[in-house]
């Protein structure tokens, strides 16, 4: 009885999120949403592969090696008096390291040609141009058309899990980080900043603002899209998530493939980071007042 509701389960929110999902897409298809001007790739001042490995080697040095040896750090101080360091302290270091990230790709900008990194955060010689408040307003509005097919796809790969391995539950590694936040009103703040603000941010100017501008010089728009989004929704995997990150990445790169065109729509980094970033604050706020939804 148990498998035939839960089979039931998956298939009423298969259907009611796609329904919405092809009634929303297709309206917005019709009011020439999917419809852009391409931008054109400069002959001079085209961003350079040594460029992407830099920027990538900043997050992965501090946010892996850098936040290591600081959490190793701390360990070794609490050791002497047989503690383990406080939960704060580690967010403390996690909203330390954010912040040297968000320097040190402040700072490598600086070293770019000025021209390039205008036309990675926002191209103003695309045709029909907008203000920056528009392409908020347009990610903000992505939203709406992106999110019942990301939760569509999600469920589908759920229930194709758990027919061929009985795999039910899983719990992502940013959910289990926000729900032990929720006791230290400190910590929330910091989780919150880093989920809502400081990741969209960080990742939007990584994956769409230089991988996918990059990948555009050796392919077309639409496969630098998917490139990017397998790349993005592969940078998600976490051993902890076990067989979860198939649904995991799969949600994520039907995500994704939203950032990628409207970033390229609307030819800035504002539009895909207001999107990421309403995705974002939804789904926090579903966990924090809704937790058992």
């Amino acid at each position: 009885m148990h498998t035939a509701g839960l089979y039931v389960d998956y298939i009423e929110l298969i259907l009611f999120f796609g329904l919405i999902a092809f009634g929303l897409n297709w309206f917005a298809a019709s009011r020439g949403y999917f419809t852009y001007h391409p931008r054109v790739v400069p002959a001079k001042g085209t961003l350079k592969f040594v460029s992407v490995v830099v920027v990538f080697a900043i997050y992965l040095i501090l946010s892996m090696v850098v936040s290591s040896i600081f959490i190793r750090l701390l360990e070794t101080i609490y050791s002497i008096d047989n503690m383990r360091p406080p939960f704060t302290a580690m967010g403390w270091v996690q909203l330390t390291i954010i912040l040297l990230t968000l320097f040190f790709f402040y700072f490598y900008t600086k070293t770019l040609d000025p021209s390039l990194v205008k036309r990675i955060f926002k191209d103003r010689s695309v045709a029909n141009s907008k203000p920056i408040s528009w392409d908020f307003c347009m990610g903000i509005m992505t939203w709406i058309i992106s999110f019942p097919l990301v939760i569509a796809v999600g469920q589908l790969v759920d229930m194709l899990l758990y027919v061929f391995t009985g795999f039910e539950n899983y719990e992502q590694v940013a959910v289990r980080y926000l729900k032990m936040t929720l006791s230290s009103p400190p910590m929330l703040a910091v989780a919150l900043f880093t989920i809502l603000i400081a990741a969209p941010a960080i990742e939007e100017f990584l994956f769409r603002g230089f991988l996918q501008t990059y990948l555009k010089r050796y392919v077309s728009v639409k496969w630098a899209i998917v490139l990017s989004s397998l790349c993005f929704a592969l940078f998600h995997l976490a051993p902890s998530q076990g067989i979860g990150n198939i649904s995991l990445v799969a949600s994520l790169f039907t995500f994704a493939l939203y950032l990628g065109f409207i970033y390229e729509r609307q030819a800035s980094l504002f539009a895909s980071f207001a999107l990421h970033m309403t995705f974002n604050t939804v789904s926090t706020f579903r966990i924090m007042f809704f937790p058992d939804s």
